[in-house]
């Protein structure tokens, strides 16, 4: 208890006492350098926390993380159907991983006005769509799902064909014989995504399921959504094994694999970036700590003559050094969340739909993220200090006095 009292009383000393010493002067740096690298680090993490909970959202709202449909000869929408109350079903909704399972239909078709004809491909939905997650892309206020006779287009869609809400236009189908609908417009949605966005419309199921000739009971395929997307592949995994060799499987990061790719690009930068910071808070500390020690050759030397021996002295610096780094990792800490909370509120910081398809910086409090990057600071640094205090075992009492 007394030599810990003693380093603490000693420590606490040479803080007030720094003054304008260059040690000081040293000190401040050091701590806003590790300001500036921890805040740095925490907003990087949480910008990247953002783009991945938002576009997997955005890709979640429109497709299953699992799409099953049987092996057809024919083209991609040319399904061969599915009955709804298919034994695997029931083996899938049991699975503890999965936490949802939806049916789905896919039609091309020919969308016309008086002036403009465009091919979209029509994905009919049923009463066990998750029209809640969808809804967050319709835009505008009003009825928030979908009944028959009526049809969601996309925003670039609409403008490009100069259609408008409540609108009704003509389906053309391509069949034999042809048919055609006519539709009402329910919603129009912007999901950012380009391949939704540019090609897709949703309708009832029922629409799809008449015009294929199917009974209410027949479906294109189904869509399966996990409980724990983090442990994707193990579920896919258990998935695979509960469906007849007859079924295919799709996963949804084979559908858009260049936007999980994206996002495992930037969550290497992030990666690199704090083995980059984290260095240099390290490098920071440590020449802090060495000046400091240098700075006091003559303590040092006086209290070796007093009997102090190495440990008591080293414990005395660096209780100074992870004094210099918490300050400096609360003010990181202060900083960054100061910054992503205007950011999170006010949208501060634009972006372009086409490039990032996000119209602003996202933000997700990534709270075990966090936590993990002080820790790891904190860790790697602890460990860096730890050297340049050795150099006290080196400091001999006479020298040290009669070099002053």
């Amino acid at each position: 208890m007394a030599k810990t009292s003693l380093t603490y009383f000693i420590s606490k000393r040479l803080q007030y006492q720094g003054g304008n010493s260059f040690s000081a002067t040293v000190i401040q740096i050091s701590r806003i350098s590790i300001a500036l690298g921890l805040a740095i680090l925490i907003v990087s993490l949480l910008i990247y926390s953002g783009f991945r909970e938002e576009i997997q959202n955005k890709i979640f709202s429109v497709s299953g993380q699992v799409s099953l449909r049987q092996f057809t000869q024919g083209t991609l929408y040319e399904e061969k159907p599915l009955e709804k109350s298919a034994d695997f079903v029931k083996n899938l909704r049991s699975l503890p991983e999965v936490a949802h399972v939806q049916s789905f239909a896919y039609k091309p078709a020919l969308i016309s006005t008086e002036s403009e004809v465009a091919g979209i491909i029509l994905k009919g939905i049923g009463t066990d769509f998750n029209t809640k997650a969808f809804s967050k892309n319709l835009l505008g206020s009003g009825k928030k799902t979908l009944g028959e006779g009526e049809i969601w287009i996309s925003e670039k869609v609409s403008r490009a064909l100069q259609l408008s809400k409540n609108k009704e236009v003509v389906l053309f189908f391509m069949q034999n014989p042809p048919r055609y609908r006519k539709v009402k417009i329910a919603g129009i949605f912007q999901t950012g995504l380009e391949d939704i966005d540019d090609n897709m419309a949703f309708v009832s199921q029922s629409l799809v399921q008449e015009l294929n000739g199917w009974t209410p009971q027949q479906i294109g395929g189904f869509e399966v959504f996990v409980k724990n997307f983090n442990l994707f592949d193990i579920s896919l995994g258990k998935i695979e094994k509960s469906i007849p060799y007859n079924i295919g499987i799709e996963s949804i990061t084979q559908t858009y694999i260049q936007l999980f790719d994206w996002l495992d690009v930037i969550g290497r930068n992030v990666l690199v970036m704090f083995i980059l910071i984290s260095i240099v808070a390290g490098f920071n500390m440590a020449s802090t700590l060495l000046i400091m020690v240098l700075e006091r050759r003559q303590m040092i030397g006086i209290l070796k003559a007093l009997g102090a021996n190495n440990a008591l002295i080293r414990q005395i610096f660096i209780r100074n050094g992870l004094k210099i780094m918490i300050y400096g990792m609360i003010w990181g800490n202060g900083f960054a969340f100061l910054l992503c909370f205007l950011q999170q509120q006010f949208g501060l910081i634009p972006l372009n739909p086409d490039n990032y398809y996000l119209s602003s910086v996202p933000i997700s409090w990534n709270w075990p993220g966090i936590l993990g990057i002080n820790l790891g600071v904190l860790a790697i640094t602890w460990l860096v200090i730890l050297i340049p205090v050795r150099i006290v075992n080196r400091i001999q009492p006479a020298e040290a006095v009669r070099a002053t």
